[in-house]
């Protein structure tokens, strides 16, 4: 619920002014960098077949070397300054999904960074865990031995709706962002050395890897999505109030269907369309040059 007239009104502009533009800018930046990451192991996977296929190899080497430079710089740039702000934001103003997010129930000194588990909201613990002792305190707030609150220190009508989706959702989205980064970095380290183009098995892997930050930007959203809640403007507006008693859920769920067809028949139209130009190859009004040809040769 939340309360009617002025003071609601300067509630918000505070809120906004001391917690929204910020959170607002740094989001900003995460979503930049993670498009930034997706689009270059698009072209570094399309590169990469060209390679696999001897087809286009000027350009695939080209995509290749374009994606794996820039992409390597992006996701260091995901994980340090922008991932690390977004998350101290999270630690500071929105404490019960953090906890929510690590699995964590208790409140610890010293908390453990969970890298796998299945929390049990029932019991209020996290099963079967695989953990980095005193890491989530040391990541949150560079001491080793700090205290991280744990959803048992909250109201159970703070908690988010979903803990085991917003669990997993999150370390979905931690944990491709740790492999591309690793990906990135080793095909950027062989390109160093002058290797990559030779190595049959990093270019399965730029190839591979190509459908999973679409994943990950999906595991993000709804990380969001999901860790804001019961909430629909943060600690000023539940979800609940922001109903309207005017509309009909058969009315949403017809809405929500509609725009679900409506997507999938674009996904499928996009990877036709997709899959027929990258058959196509690059445009022959475009073909290396002899000069083209010998840097090709030197690479």
């Amino acid at each position: 619920m939340y309360r009617r007239g002025f003071d609601v009104t300067n509630r918000f502009r505070e809120f906004a002014l001391v917690h929204g533009f910020h959170r607002r800018r740094m989001l900003r930046l995460l979503m930049l960098h993670r498009l930034r990451l997706h689009h270059c192991f698009v072209m570094a996977g399309v590169g990469a077949f060209y390679l696999l296929t001897k087809r286009n190899e000027f350009y695939g080497r080209t995509f290749v070397r374009a994606g794996v430079l820039v992409g390597a710089v992006a996701a260091i740039l995901q994980l340090f300054p922008t991932g690390d702000m977004q998350g101290k934001l999270v630690a500071y103003n929105q404490q019960p999904t953090l906890a929510a997010m690590e699995g964590l129930f208790e409140s610890q000194e010293g908390a453990p960074l969970a890298i796998i588990g299945q929390p049990d909201v029932e019991k209020r613990k996290l099963d079967n865990p695989l953990e980095v002792p005193n890491m989530l305190s040391f990541l949150t707030y560079r001491q080793w031995r700090a205290n991280i609150k744990g959803l048992s220190d909250f109201p159970q009508t703070e908690w988010p709706d979903q803990i085991p989706l917003l669990y997993y959702s999150y370390h979905v989205m931690v944990g491709l962002g740790t492999i591309f980064i690793a990906v990135m970095v080793l095909a950027a380290l062989l390109h160093w050395h002058g290797r990559l183009y030779d190595s049959r098995w990093m270019l399965w892997m730029l190839m591979v890897c190509v459908p999973f930050p679409y994943i990950a930007n999906t595991a993000g959203w709804m990380t969001a999505e999901l860790g804001r809640q019961p909430w629909l403007i943060y600690g000023l507006m539940s979800t609940a109030s922001g109903i309207s008693p005017r509309v009909a859920a058969g009315n949403a769920w017809f809405t929500l269907i509609g725009f679900m067809g409506m997507y999938t028949v674009l996904a499928i139209l996009w990877l036709f369309l997709i899959y027929r130009e990258i058959e196509l190859g690059p445009d022959p009004g475009h073909r290396p040059t002899s000069e083209d040809a010998i840097v090709l040769a030197a690479e």
